[in-house]
Order: structure tokens, then C-alpha cells, then sequence
């Protein structure tokens, strides 16, 4: 007799597959589960990856939404912004403005949502807009193919594999909610409780990276979210960094991008351009100092760009280098309508984080992988030269974001505080004989525990079958 019960597995965002697909996750959850997937992502990769562990893949649609649900849940977005009230918001809350600066009927949208906003702008007024908005979600919901379908399928779990850029899963979880089936999410970033809105679904089983992280989620929720429900299980996206089976030599390294094998590597790792204006600026500069560096021997950039935003001027600056001995821009292999890596390019990345002896970025994710693999980190803790940027969007303020002060101040990165500082670091960073490691792993230490070991996967599955059995 066949004992598995049926889980669904709910992937809305392209990031989503790289720590759910491409990692052990579905192998695991299949020894105990039939596994149901329902995605709006269409690519080869994911499911040739996934197909050995799935027993049925069913397309996520889209629907859409009542309008005035809509607006209701987008001021009570702004409520949560304005009662949190973190650099990171105020972040946002500048571009905000910024955007909607020439165009009128924007601009007295965003004043009316801000405006009823501050009504609900407070624990107890946001928890009983919270219930509204679920109510209304709920009862106003644009269809009932999501109940027909748990109905037909029986799912005891439906897992929300990122609950944050992807609200197509929302109506599922909400309409899994209402038939009493238990659901579970991966909160997908350890900056999203800062940084980002309001979490509206209700879900029995929430996953965080760190136990720091379920305290500011219990904080933010007191009252709505019990401790049990947080399970600390790390993330998925740095299990690839301890597989054996992905680890390359650094000779194979350096044939796949071009690379000199006696030349140290220093990356740099680009933010999103609408968030770090003129960053081509620096990262030129640095260029500049490569080229002009005497040492022996000369270190090769590689200039890894990000892949939701790349400025035109940093562009340019590829394409002038395209051929060069010292500067190198590795094609970035994701599928941009999906905002999606493929498999190639985790392991690209992971092994290009192993064999380099700098890397440098803008207060970013990259700096705890970094540490992982015991690098000489730097991070851009000033302007772009010859730049005159608002106060809201200056990078000096990134390594002051709730979620990142932690890293600036625990010793394991080193800010730079000027181009010359900058280069003054790059020259320590090439010189140093990894003193930096006993620092960064005392830091590792104390904020991942015990799950930076490549088990994060194995963790969430055994998360979600002491669910099913509670």
C-alpha cells in the first residue's frame, strides 16, 4: 500500500528554482511525498530538473484581482512601511517620490495610498487591516479553479516556495487556508522583513534563514505568529557552495572564463542599476587602478553584473574590454524573462567565489558568501565619483541597512570609505595571507548556527513532515 500523501509545491519567481529545483529539496520531499508543482515558470531547466521527482506539473495562472482589494492591500503596504520606518524604506519611500515626480495622476495615487496609509500605520490598526484584507481576498477571490483543484487533489501541505516576488502564489495559499489545509513558505531573503511589505497569507509553517530573522518576524507578527511555526533552516542558495560534486580546480576555472592561472582573481559584483546609480564610475576607476597596478603579479578583474538591471554605461565598459588580458565580464547565464539562473551558472558562480582572493560589492548577499569561502571582502561604503546623489539613494547608507549592519560592524568585511581607500584595501586584500577567516567564521558562527552545510534543503522537507504529522 502506497503511504505517500500529496504535497503541492508552488514556484512563482525564477529565483525560486535555484534553491528548490536545482537543490536536493525535490529529491528529498519525494521520498515521503507526491509531489504536485505549480508554476507560471515554462523552461527546460526546471523541468528536466525536476521531472525524476514530480509526479504532476500544473501551470500557475495569473488572475486578476477585485481593484479595490488591490488598493486596499496597497495601503495597508504603506502602513507597513511607514510603522517600520527602516533605512530600506526609506530607500524606497525616495525612489517612490522620485518616480512619480512629472507624473501627476501617480503622484496623487501614491499621496491617497500614504495618506489612508497612516491611518493604519500601527501594530494594533495593521493586524485588523490584515484580517480585512484577508477577508476580502478571500471572498472576492477572481476565481475557484484553486479550490476544484486542492478538492480533486488532496494536498495535506501546500508550500509557497518564496513569499515574496511571486503573488501568484498568494491565491492558492489563501484558498488552501480556507479549506483547512495546512501551508508552509520560505521567506527568501534575509533582508525582506526590512526592506520589503507586508506579509498578507497566513501560513501554519514559516522557514527563515536565521534565528535572528524569526525573532524580527515573531516582533513584527507578535500575536499572529507563534514561535513553533518558525523554523530556522538556513537557505537553500548556499547549499551549492558544499556540494563536492560541484567544486572545481581553479585550472578548470580559468580555462572556462579566459583567466590566468598565476594571476590572482579579484570580483566585483554589481547591484541593480536603478539602486546603485553610476556604479560603472567605480567599478572604471577600479579598472584604472588594475591597469596602472606595478605588483607582481597583476591581479585580473571579473566583473560579475547583475542580472536584473544593467546600466548602459556599464555595458560600455564590457564591450571595451572584451578582449582583454586584465578585465574580464563573464556572460551572466540567467533567463531574463524568467529571472531565472541556470544550472551552469550556479556552479559557474560558486567556483568563481572559490578560487578568487578579493571580492568587492555594495553591501549585498555575496559578502556572507564571501565569508563562507574565507575571502578578503570589501564593501563600497561611499559615492560614485563625480556623482551628486539624493540623500535616499547614496550607497554610503547600504551598510547601514537594519539586515547589514551586523556584517559592516562584525569585522569579516572591510567598508571602504573612498576610491583610494578602495584601493589601499585591494592592495591589503592581495597581500594578506587570510587572517580575515577566523574573524569571518566566529561571525558565521554566531548568526547561521550549525546550517551553513549544505542541509538547508533537508531541513525544510523535515520541517514540513513534522507539519504534516502535527
Amino acid at each position: 500500500m502506497n503511504s505517500k500523501s500529496n504535497i503541492v509545491v508552488i514556484i512563482a519567481r525564477g529565483e525560486a528554482v535555484r534553491n528548490f529545483v536545482y537543490s536536493d529539496f525535490l529529491k528529498c520531499l519525494s521520498h515521503n511525498y507526491h509531489i504536485t508543482l505549480l508554476t507560471n515558470i515554462i523552461h527546460p531547466d526546471l523541468v528536466e530538473t525536476a521531472k525524476p521527482f514530480v509526479q504532476t506539473f500544473l501551470p500557475l495562472k495569473i488572475y486578476r484581482e477585485n481593484r479595490f482589494v488591490i488598493l486596499f492591500r496597497e495601503i495597508l503596504h504603506s502602513a507597513h512601511y511607514r510603522w517600520i520606518w527602516t533605512e530600506a524604506v526609506k530607500y524606497y519611500w525616495g525612489r517612490h517620490n522620485e518616480r512619480v515626480k512629472n507624473k501627476p495622476k501617480e503622484r496623487i495615487r501614491l499621496r491617497i495610498w500614504r495618506t489612508f496609509g497612516y491611518f493604519f500605520a500601527n501594530r494594533f490598526m495593521l493586524d485588523i487591516g490584515t484580517e480585512i484584507e484577508r477577508w476580502l481576498s478571500y471572498y472576492f477571490r477572481p476565481t475557484s479553479y484553486f479550490d476544484s483543484l486542492f478538492k480533486f487533489i488532496k494536498p495535506q501541505i501546500v508550500f509557497n516556495c518564496s513569499h515574496i516576488h511571486g503573488v501568484a502564489a498568494d491565491l492558492p495559499i489563501r484558498v488552501a487556508n480556507g479549506l483547512g489545509i495546512k501551508t508552509a513558505v520560505f521567506l527568501f531573503s534575509w533582508d525582506n522583513l526590512t526592506s520589503r511589505g507586508r506579509i498578507f497569507p497566513n501560513y501554519n509553517r514559516y522557514f527563515v534563514w536565521t534565528a535572528k530573522i524569526k525573532s524580527k518576524l515573531l516582533e513584527l507578527y507578535r500575536g499572529r505568529i507563534k514561535r513553533d511555526q518558525v523554523h530556522v533552516s538556513g537557505t537553500p542558495q548556499f547549499d551549492f557552495h558544499f556540494k563536492p560534486e560541484l567544486k572545481w580546480t581553479k585550472e578548470k576555472l580559468s580555462e572556462n572564463l579566459g583567466l590566468d592561472i598565476s594571476r590572482p582573481f579579484i570580483l566585483y559584483t554589481t547591484g541593480m542599476a536603478s539602486d546603485f546609480p553610476f556604479e560603472d564610475k567605480i567599478v572604471d576607476n577600479i579598472i584604472k587602478f588594475i591597469k596602472s597596478y606595478d605588483g607582481v603579479p597583476k591581479p585580473q578583474l571579473i566583473v560579475r553584473t547583475y542580472v536584473k538591471g544593467t546600466s548602459n554605461e556599464m555595458l560600455n565598459i564590457a564591450k571595451k574590454y572584451s578582449n582583454d588580458d586584465d578585465i574580464f565580464f563573464p556572460e551572466v547565464n540567467w533567463d531574463k524573462k524568467w529571472t531565472m539562473p541556470y544550472k551552469e551558472d550556479v556552479e559557474l558562480y560558486s567556483n568563481i567565489l572559490r578560487h578568487i582572493t578579493i571580492g568587492i560589492n555594495t553591501a549585498s548577499t555575496v559578502s556572507l558568501e564571501l565569508m563562507i569561502f574565507g575571502k578578503y571582502a570589501i564593501n563600497i561604503g561611499f559615492e560614485p565619483p563625480e556623482s551628486d546623489l539624493p540623500s535616499w539613494t547614496r550607497f554610503s547608507r547600504h551598510v547601514d541597512y537594519e539586515h547589514y549592519l551586523p556584517v559592516a560592524e562584525g569585522g569579516g568585511v572591510k567598508v571602504a570609505k573612498s576610491m583610494d581607500d578602495l584601493f589601499n584595501l585591494i592592495i591589503k586584500g592581495l597581500k594578506s595571507n587570510g587572517e580575515q577567516k577566523i574573524i569571518q567564521r566566529k561571525f558565521l558562527s554566531q548568526i547561521f548556527g550549525l546550517s551553513l552545510d549544505f542541509k538547508s534543503h533537508q531541513r525544510i522537507v523535515n520541517g514540513l513532515l513534522h507539519l504534516k504529522i502535527k
